[in-house]
């Protein structure tokens, strides 16, 4: 499978550039809204799922053949990232070969070890999340490994954004009739003020998500809870750019040809045409969005068929 996907313009980083480190769908969460699908391995030991070397030769190959470079290399894709053991050596070498910046997408619930708060130290953008701060909220939404407890995810991140010198975006995810009630949100809002960070972003499940219940706020909600959480906060889940580059456009004649035919699974995207799975949800996503395809949850898959013109 390939590692490297993208560039993908973001609202957060500009243009980045993604490192998937990690077979799909590895992860220490299986939550209820992630747009990749179910966690069909989860875990909370730490593995060199692939080969530092293998990873840093397939990057520098889609490096060299980029005209323009991107502004962020991004550590993220099918999983936890922090999960990939080498993690540490692999931040230091991009940084070293390339020169650009490295930013980690993290859900913080391996912070609790010192080893994982050690490698991150050198990217130089964290964006980790932290999507409620009771027990039963956070087990209904993020569905963790049992030893990735909500003790041991609060207590890592405070430790590491107490040392860390780079940028902090922290980012809560919002689910109607899961984590937006008083008693949920006041909780969030004690637990992040004690953390040290630039700011907090709010997002929803604007994607279909693991979960049919899964619904995303509207906006004068999420408006209202910025407020809520002052002036630090701001409201990420509709910034969502419009550009759209000609290789998306032939990616995107290409799902639809695959859909045509027969319901498929980003995964089956990928298996069908080598783009990375990634790339394939978010495209995926954006064609629900767009009203030319059509998501449904059947099991533990989102199966995504042509919509009925």
């Amino acid at each position: 499978m390939k590692k490297i996907f993208g560039p993908v313009p973001s609202r957060r980083l500009g243009l980045s550039l993604g490192v998937d480190v990690l077979p799909y769908k590895t992860c220490s969460f299986n939550c209820v809204y992630c747009e990749c699908g179910a966690t069909t391995d989860l875990i909370c030991d730490r593995r060199e799922f692939y080969p530092l070397d293998e990873i840093l030769g397939e990057l520098d190959g889609r490096l060299s053949q980029m005209k323009d470079k991107p502004d962020v290399i991004t550590l993220s894709g099918s999983g936890e990232p922090t999960l990939y053991s080498r993690l540490g050596d692999l931040i230091a070498s991009v940084k070293r070969s390339s020169g650009i910046p490295v930013a980690v997408i993290t859900n913080g619930s391996l912070l609790f070890m010192p080893d994982v708060r050690d490698e991150l130290m050198d990217a130089d953008i964290i964006l980790p999340s932290l999507d409620a701060a009771i027990e039963d909220s956070y087990v209904r939404i993020n569905r963790p490994h049992e030893k990735c407890t909500l003790e041991r995810t609060i207590e890592g991140l405070e430790r590491f954004l107490a040392e860390y010198r780079g940028k902090v975006l922290f980012e809560i995810l919002l689910i109607e009739g899961f984590n937006t009630d008083e008693r949920n949100l006041e909780a969030l809002r004690r637990t992040v003020e004690r953390f040290r960070l630039d700011s907090i972003q709010l997002n929803t499940a604007v994607r279909p998500g693991t979960e049919k219940e899964i619904e995303p706020l509207d906006d004068d909600s999420l408006e209202n809870i910025r407020r809520f959480f002052g002036t630090r906060c701001e409201v990420i889940a509709s910034a969502r750019t419009s550009r759209r580059h000609h290789e998306e456009g032939a990616l995107e004649e290409t799902i639809m040809a695959l859909l045509e035919r027969r319901p498929c699974t980003a995964l089956d995207v990928h298996r069908s045409t080598g783009m990375p799975v990634q790339k394939a949800v978010e495209l995926l996503g954006d064609m629900v969005a767009a009203g030319l395809v059509v998501a449904e949850t059947r099991g533990r898959d989102i199966f995504y068929t042509a919509a009925k013109k």
